[in-house]
């Protein structure tokens, strides 16, 4: 079954929302419990491929970084995929905002992949 364009920005600004509220819980519940993440780039890697290790990298991502936030820049919505430029900042040490492109994949009516570059 096809994931309507409306549902996939809802679970895309859904999740922003989350993260930017810190509020673990409600984060996952936007994602499939086999979520798939990669950072994507000249080191490529799987970082994540269930909700359980997504869980406790955020969690330990929100614990480390008190100011977190993330401001949408911009969305596209591509075929089934949501693209979201992301500005990124109050990652504890870092001397600047960081700049990432977020692209989600869907499955199950959730958010089944994600792939960071920046």
């Amino acid at each position: 079954m096809k994931i309507s364009k409306e549902r996939m920005i809802e679970l895309a600004q859904g999740q922003l929302d989350a993260y930017n509220q810190r509020d673990i819980e409600t984060f996952c519940t936007f994602f499939h419990p086999e979520v798939q993440v990669w950072r994507l780039g000249a080191d490529s890697q799987k970082t994540c491929d269930n909700i359980h290790t997504f869980k406790e990298m955020y969690r330990e991502r929100f614990d480390k970084n008190p100011e977190l936030h993330c401001e949408l820049r911009s969305r596209t919505v591509l075929n089934d995929s949501v693209l979201d430029e992301e500005w990124v900042t109050g990652v504890t040490g870092a001397q600047a905002p960081s700049h990432v492109v977020a692209i989600y994949g869907f499955r199950d009516n959730l958010i089944g992949y994600v792939w960071f570059t920046r």
